[in-house]
């Protein structure tokens, strides 16, 4: 068949069923035919392009390639346009290539013939793999571990800068050299049963060490993948993470919690945020707490309590804080209930940049020497409240005892010297029966006192309600209350109770009642008052009146002293306060006042909610 004898049915036949976008454009670019393909290829009627401008339906990114190419005609027959986006009419692009031929000259052509073909399934595929190969190549290079390809026998092929890094040779020194050049000998053996696997196909992670240009030996866990199509290994790829800080990390905990574990005091590890990590057997004996329960707990969410010190955990909050070792004893509770008290020793731990990791606390079960402080200090109390005493009562030997015997001892030797009949005899009888009912008086003051300290060294406590003691009180005194058209009035809850001694409480306060009654002022009513607030963990009583007052200026030195009266005049020895701070100070409580004359007087008594 000779190109001579074809007929024209038999070219628009070949155009027709042609997988080429076949067009011709004028010297302005609009379509002057298109070939019937444009149907398939760019879903277009040839007949909706006649008549259009070309660069219409070419992507703006690819205008300047194609306006050039068709600038090259001007000079050359035909021009070659590597790739271009074609707008198809459902708006998607499609990736072509072209051939674009001068045929101004041809009488039957009069314009320029493009001859374009669809390349989008192979420019896609190209794409594919060149974003592949960018994120291999990126995922390689910029990779935190070190990353590498072996050949099936083992020699480097690629490595990335960390593999640089951590074997201290470049990557020229590297690339072409078999692996077992950078491995310490003692893992020989598994690194060629490792590359043994990889050869069958088989991917493998395991622990191992290798040794860098200077000998100095890192340990690494490599993760080792082989690279096959069908059974047959093309390339070995390998990750490594340098583990050497972690081990040697992980060797020191080791050491370290094995020192611990045998530690006879109890070792806590935290981490940052304070969490446990780890505790050993001592102190899961002293609290009660396994390291199980302990674990993931802050420490203080186990063992602080009600009565546990505010301000020694806002200290320990401090050292998270400021990062500053601490020391200190605070109040713990165990498992049971049970409290009792830990000296603690908290130091950070520092990692490599000056960051904390951990906290390291070593603690000391206390409890025994914390309870033989309190006893050392209430017999530091005792015993300054003993010498106290002991000065009272060289006052009253001094003047209250040795002033009637003297008196005594005078009267009756005058009455040995004196007729019965004289004048003067029952006068002198009279003094001697005064002088002997006073030093009675003040053998009976002696005995008091010395009662009160017998019984402070060793008292029944019960429990004593405060209200209905006073209420005891004020029926016993109801009928100095009546005459003194005294009020009386009690604002103290019936559940407000401490651990005492029941007589001392009910002297307290009869002595205080006795005492407003004696002291009242003859200007208005008597009015008394005995309310209650709680202060801390402490109950406080308020014991007011509105009597005559006080002169704190002038006599608050001697106010709780013995015989300390402020009113020679008024009935009484002088010893009714001295009794109340005693009585007070030996249920474990204190008492303040506060009074001015005209204005009445308060009484401030405070007793432990624990015990008194």
């Amino acid at each position: 068949m000779s190109e001579d004898t074809l007929s024209p049915e038999f070219y628009h036949a070949l155009v027709r069923h042609s997988t080429a976008l076949i067009s011709v454009v004028n010297n302005t670019g609009i379509y002057q035919y298109v070939s019937s393909s444009a149907v398939r290829l760019t879903g277009y009627g040839p007949e909706e392009l006649l008549g259009k401008a070309a660069l219409e339906y070419i992507h703006k990114d690819d205008l300047l390639r194609m306006k050039a190419a068709f600038a090259l005609l001007n000079s050359q027959q035909e021009v070659e346009v590597p790739l271009f986006r074609f707008r198809t009419k459902d708006g998607s692009w499609r990736w072509m290539e072209a051939v674009i031929t001068n045929a101004m000259d041809d009488e039957l052509v009069n314009g320029y013939v493009i001859d374009a073909r669809d390349i989008t399934l192979k420019r896609e595929s190209q794409l594919t793999l060149e974003r592949s190969h960018s994120f291999y190549t990126s995922l390689f290079q910029t990779h935190p571990d070190a990353v590498f390809t072996l050949t099936p026998g083992g020699i480097f092929e690629q490595v990335n800068s960390n593999i640089c890094r951590i074997l201290s040779y470049s990557r020229a020194e590297i690339i072409g050299e078999h692996f077992s050049r950078f491995i310490a000998p003692s893992f020989s053996f598994e690194a060629n049963k490792a590359l043994s696997k990889a050869q069958n196909c088989e991917s493998i992670a395991l622990e191992g060490k290798v040794r860098n240009k200077y000998g100095k030996v890192r340990t690494l866990n490599f993760s080792i993948l082989p690279v096959c199509i069908g059974q047959n290994l093309i390339a070995i790829l390998g990750i490594a993470k340098d583990v050497t800080a972690e081990k040697k990390a992980l060797n020191e905990l080791e050491k370290l919690s094995l020192i611990a574990s045998k530690a006879v005091s109890c070792v806590v590890i935290t981490d940052v945020a304070g969490k446990t990590e780890w505790v050993n057997s001592e102190f899961t004996k002293v609290t009660g707490y396994s390291m199980m329960e302990a674990i993931g707990k802050k420490p203080g969410e186990l063992l602080q309590g009600p009565e546990t010190d505010p301000n020694h955990i806002l200290e320990m909050k401090r050292l998270f804080e400021e990062n500053e070792p601490i020391s200190l004893e605070i109040l713990n509770y165990r498992k049971n209930g049970e409290k009792f008290w830990f000296y603690m020793d908290i130091t950070p731990v520092f990692n490599d940049e000056g960051k904390v990791s951990q906290y390291f606390a070593i603690q000391y079960d206390v409890t025994e020497r914390k309870e033989a402080e309190k006893k050392m200090r209430r017999l530091s109390e005792d015993l300054i409240r003993h010498n106290r005493e002991l000065h009272q009562f060289n006052y009253i030997v001094s003047h209250n005892l040795r002033a009637p015997v003297a008196n005594i001892v005078g009267l009756v030797s005058l009455l040995e010297h004196m007729d019965h009949e004289n004048e003067n005899f029952p006068r002198v009888l009279q003094k001697l029966r005064e002088t002997s009912s006073n030093l009675d008086t003040v053998i009976k003051d002696l005995d008091e006192i010395l009662s009160l300290r017998d019984e402070s060294s060793g008292g029944f406590h019960e429990n004593v309600c405060i209200r209905s003691t006073c209420e005891e009180v004020a029926r016993s005194l109801q009928d100095r209350i009546e005459s003194a058209a005294a009020t009386v009035q009690l604002d103290v809850p019936a559940e407000v109770c401490i651990q005492a001694n029941r007589a001392y409480v009910y002297s307290i306060f009869h002595n205080l009642l006795s005492n407003s009654l004696k002291y009242r002022d003859p200007e208005r009513p008597l009015f008394i008052s005995v309310s209650y607030a709680k202060e801390g963990k402490q109950h406080l009583i308020l014991f007011h009146d509105n009597g005559k007052g006080i002169d704190l200026t002038k006599f608050g030195s001697h106010l709780f002293k013995l015989y300390g009266k402020l009113e020679k005049k008024t009935e009484g020895r002088g010893i009714g306060l001295y009794m109340v701070k005693a009585q007070v100070e030996t249920l474990g409580g204190t008492i303040d006042v506060e009074s001015s004359p005209g204005h009445g007087t308060t009484f401030y008594l405070r007793f432990s909610e624990t015990e008194a």
